[in-house]
């Protein structure tokens, strides 16, 4: 691949700004890596070493591609390979010797000082930017920063429900929330029983709009205009009643008057937006009625001017309708950013709303004049995806970059901005295209006309869709915005292999349906040569994905669904979460029961020859001991040789070992890797999930099954897909971009256009703005609201033609195009050239290019059982944790044992002591056991709390769920009339931790105080060993 885009090092005059079109296959991002490699490799270049140049993107997954395709330049020239020397000595003062020498020594650079090679997404490098300042924004620099905000949102949200008490500003606040959501939901809608999802949905995406678009909204109260405008419609609606009752004109029962009379009499004055006035509220009369005739004309003057109030009303409700919303979101934001601070957490989102703030107050943070005298060149792909508020950010640091002889090379497409949902703006780039945004530097536009991926039918194909079909259509004015109808794309090579396009379309009502389709295709496709590797299968949503995938797993054929990389979806993890469950907890028995009916114990008990077991065994052993508690006391005395072999060390290391070393020593005992071959990725993401767990000093079994439990984090669980997997790969066509395939299926179902969803963000002077919520029928009857409408169905129009151009982009050799066409389906099929696309004779036997030799590296997991130094300290302390468990045990056991004398209470409290040794297996010491809990018991602090009263409750052991839903286990709760007392027992010698244990009681009191708010809260921390106890107040 070649491009004459790139000038040589020596041509090149400073300060410099390029502006690289690139339509997809073209080579964008062969060409940005190029150039960065030309800046590193260039004598010519001024401040060129590795710190001074920085590369960004908009994904993961893209940045870890360039850095690959980066060391694969260097590499290549190094190891002096042909086609990669000689593009970049066309381009550099060097010759061939000192290519190689000096990519030899960037390549031990970046080995010897990785933290200078920045290729970055933007999102991450405007954390970088942001940690370093953090202090400036009053954050501690230890903070972490979150991708997926759904489960912080959640529990400020529950936090702030809780403080909604009677009369309270919090409690008017959900009312009139939750009185608009009501009002809001048509005639025929199904009632909300729950509101809070609703509202907790509409806050989130309030605070994504507003973050994202770096406003500030003014509140504007309206109520008073609403009245007024209410009571005007009234008052016209009684007009007209009245001079149809006087006139005894007959009423017309079409015209929409008759739904108002019946809205505004039910005081439902929201049902009127969007009525139509073409038909008056009476019939007209003859021409010889002339009273008649008066009266109609009286009517019509009234209908008209019922028309201005009810438009009136419709601008006053639209203004207004999200202000009960955002005073909710003002209050439940408060909360919010005191969640995060004490969770030391930040949302992506913040960053670049904050940062934006700062500069608009005329202070620059520190950091960027560090970044200043450091970073020279900015290299952007992908640049078509910029938000506003990132790209005010980015322009201080580019702009000091360009007036300090730096340099400024994007590289986008217009046409493949499919991220509108997040904010991105195409419209920046355009403008780019015909203006420099800096007065330091000027600017050059290029373009790469050349597509280096696809066979001639697929242009054509393309070139027939949005260069013919598409200027014929509706659509025009949205595609031609974007560029979709004036992009030049020449073809490669004309040789004789032209490839293959076919477009079939599906009535929904046919018998023959798309999943045949596919299956036929990809049969045919393996026959003729391709590997199920080479075939992806495209479509515009997620659950799109999900049923495809259901049907390739009913066909037996391989795949891999790029919606569902969570590594927590998988069953081998499941296995391994409720084995980790059962260290934790040995008497959760449902836990112990499904990793031994999982597949890890019964493969590896099958490689134990000694065991002569099948699963058919172990299943009946469970069914009849599944009311054996604790289970693993019955499968130990049952299967002895397979405790010790797989369980024993496992058992005794729990609570000594670190979490990442006790699940490197479940994996090796079991054998997993070596079982699991497959699997891998997955096992391996699993230990760098808990590696960063633990990074974050973190190294508790309870807490890491807490943490894998909370939803959302995809990000931080998902799996890179193994390059070279023979499996079909089925994603949405968002996932596909920047990706392409030897043979796609793009399988389309009809979109309904022209809804745009969501809110409406109005900008007026400095950073204050209107947030509207605006539909079809709230435009009609108001023009001046119509201009933002149209302009978000036109962003609308663009993301869905952008998305059909991307998916219509990503084939190689072989295209289909699958519609599954509804009777009313319109858009995307009236774009498909059906009939010059038809079934036709596909080419024949694809000869594949043979793989070129690569050193393979094969993952070695070693047998050997490690040597763990276990220091009589730790085991001390390991004992004392198995003995405060066991101390635990006995004490939920007791409730209010009324005995008069030691001697009484020392012989019930023998039988419970038995009963427990009998359940967990532990035998300690049980004569000073039974000492001990009967001296902690007659003592007079403690006694108080174990004596039957009137009206006492106890709950031992008692399950509490907090505001996030996790469940929280409280060791005694004593409810008597006016007071609960939670009771927390400690053993041993009294720790210095003792503000820790005050923290968790307080947490439990506040918990308590939420659910009993009429009762008094205390708290007791009480020292069995030491017969101490310690009052806690919230």
């Amino acid at each position: 691949m070649s491009n004459s885009v790139l000038e040589k090092d020596k041509d090149i005059r400073f300060p410099h700004f390029v502006v690289l079109k690139a339509s997809a296959g073209s080579g964008k991002t062969h060409t940005l890596t190029k150039r960065y490699v030309q800046f590193l490799l260039s004598h010519k270049i001024p401040h060129s070493r590795l710190r001074n140049i920085l590369a960004v993107t908009f994904s993961n997954s893209s940045a870890k591609e360039m850095k690959e395709r980066i060391l694969q330049w260097l590499k290549g020239i190094y190891l002096e390979e042909p086609d990669k020397t000689d593009e970049l000595a066309a381009i550099i003062s060097l010759n061939r010797n000192e290519l190689k020498e000096k990519s030899g020594r960037i390549i031990d650079s970046i080995l010897d000082n990785y933290s200078d090679f920045q290729v970055k997404t933007l999102d991450s490098f405007m954390a970088t930017v942001f940690k370093s300042s953090a202090i400036d924004f009053g954050y501690n620099p230890d903070f972490d920063i979150i991708l997926d905000n759904d489960r912080v949102m959640k529990y400020a949200f529950n936090i702030f429900l809780r403080m909604a008490k009677d009369n309270s500003q919090e409690s008017k606040l959900m009312k009139d929330i939750v009185r608009l959501v009501m009002e809001s939901k048509s005639k025929n809608s199904t009632y909300i029983w729950d509101p809070t999802k609703t509202v907790t949905n509409e806050v989130k995406n309030i605070y994504k709009k507003l973050s994202s678009a770096g406003s500030n909204i003014n509140i504007v109260d309206y109520s008073k205009n609403m009245k007024e405008a209410k009571n005007s419609i009234t008052g016209q609606v009684e007009r007209i009643e009245s001079l149809i009752n006087e006139s005894h004109l007959e009423r017309s029962k079409s015209s929409s008057y008759n739904t108002i009379l019946e809205s505004v009499k039910k005081k439902q004055f929201p049902d009127l937006v969007g009525k139509g006035f073409k038909i008056l509220p009476v019939k007209k009369p003859g021409k010889k009625d002339i009273s008649g005739i008066k009266a109609h004309e009286g009517v019509n003057l009234v209908w008209q001017k019922l028309k201005e109030m009810i438009s009136l009303y419709t601008r006053y409700y639209t203004l207004s309708y999200c202000n009960p919303y955002l005073k909710f979101y003002s209050a439940f934001k408060k909360t919010l950013e005191n969640i995060k601070r004490q969770e030391g957490k930040i949302f992506i989102e913040d960053i670049n709303k904050m940062l934006s703030d700062y500069m608009d107050s005329q202070i620059v943070p520190d950091v960027y004049f560090r970044i200043g005298e450091t970073v020279f060149h900015y290299l952007i792909d992908e640049f078509q995806d910029t938000s506003p508020i990132q790209w005010v950010n980015l322009h201080p640091l580019i702009d000091n970059s360009l007036s300090e002889g730096g340099s400024l090379f994007v590289v986008g497409d217009t046409k493949q901005s499919i991220y509108g949902f997040r904010e991105a703006d195409y419209r920046i780039m355009k403008e780019f295209e015909t203006k420099s945004p800096f007065l330091s530097s000027g600017h050059s536009v290029k373009e790469l006309t050349r597509n280096f991926r696809s066979r001639i039918k697929i242009l054509d194909f393309n070139e027939n869709v949005f260069k013919e079909k598409l200027l014929k259509s509706e659509y025009l004015d949205a595609a031609e915005k974007s560029g979709l109808t004036n992009y030049n794309q020449e073809v490669k090579d004309r040789g004789t292999d032209t490839g293959y396009m076919e477009v079939c379309m599906i009535d929904k009502s046919d018998n023959y349906n798309e999943k045949e389709k596919i299956r036929t295709i990809i049969r045919e496709a393996v026959k003729r040569g391709y590997s199920y590797g080479d075939i992806a299968i495209l479509t515009s949503k997620n659950e799109n994905v999900i049923r495809v995938s259901a049907w390739l797993n009913e066909m037996d054929i391989p795949f891999v669904p790029y919606s569902s990389l969570d590594v927590r979806i998988r069953k081998i993890t499941n296995e391994i979460v409720s084995l980790l469950n059962f260290l934790s907890s040995p008497l959760d028995d449902l836990a112990f029961a499904t990793f031994c009916l999982g597949e890890i114990l019964l493969k590896a008990i099958k490689k134990y020859d000694k065991a002569d077991i099948d699963s058919s065994k172990i299943h009946s052993f469970f069914f009849n001991s599944r009311n054996n508690s604790p289970l693993y006391k019955s499968f130990q005395a049952e299967y002895p040789e397979i405790w010790e072999c797989f369980f024993k060390s496992l058992f005794k290391s729990s609570g000594y070992l670190p979490l990442y070393d006790l699940v490197n020593e479940v994996l090796r005992i079991f054998m997993v890797f070596e079982t699991f071959k497959d699997e891998e990725a997955s096992l391996i993401k699993i230990l760098e999930v808990i590696k960063d767990f633990e990074d974050k000093e973190n190294n508790n079994i309870k807490d890491f099954l807490d943490y894998a439990g909370e939803p959302g984090q995809e990000s931080e669980w998902d799996i890179d897909v193994p390059e070279g997997l023979n499996a079909v790969k089925v994603m949405t066509i968002h996932k596909a971009k920047g990706l392409g395939f030897p043979v796609v299926i793009n399988l389309l179902y009809g979109e309904k256009l022209d809804r745009p969803a969501g809110y409406n963000v109005i900008r007026e002077r400095d950073k204050n703005a209107k947030l509207l919520k605006l539909t079809r029928k709230i435009v009609e009857n108001n023009p001046d609201l119509a201009l933002a409408y149209d302009e978000n169905k036109i962003k609308e129009r663009i993301n869905r033609l952008n998305s059909l151009y991307v998916g219509f982009t990503r084939a190689k050799n072989e295209m289909y195009v699958i519609g599954v066409k509804g009777a009313k389906d319109k858009f995307p099929f009236e774009l498909l050239p059906v009939d010059e696309f038809k079934p036709s004779s596909k080419p024949g036997l694809v000869l594949q290019k043979p793989k070129k030799s690569e050193s393979r590296f094969f993952t070695y997991h070693h047998r050997k059982m490690p040597k763990y130094h276990i220091h009589t300290g730790d085991i001390i302390h390991i004992e004392e944790k198995k003995r405060g468990e066991f101390i635990h045990r006995v004490l939920s056991y007791i409730e209010c044992p009324f005995y008069e004398n030691e001697k009484e209470l020392e012989k019930e409290i023998k039988g419970t002591v038995e009963k427990v040794i009998h359940e967990m297996g532990e035998s300690h010491s049980s004569e000073e056991i039974i000492e001990i809990i009967v001296k902690f018991l007659f003592n007079i602090e403690v006694k108080k709390y174990f004596l039957p009263t009137i009206s006492r409750t106890i709950k031992n052991e008692q399950e509490f769920t907090d505001a996030m839903g996790n469940l929280l286990r409280m060791d005694r709760v004593i409810i008597d009339k006016d007071s609960v007392t939670v009771m927390d027992f400690k053993t041993g010698k009294k720790e210095v931790e003792e503000n820790n244990y005050k923290r968790q009681l307080q947490k439990y009191m506040k918990i308590l105080k939420e659910i009993y708010p009429d009762k008094s809260i205390n708290g007791v921390i009480a020292y069995v060993d030491l017969v101490e106890v310690r009052f806690v107040s919230v």
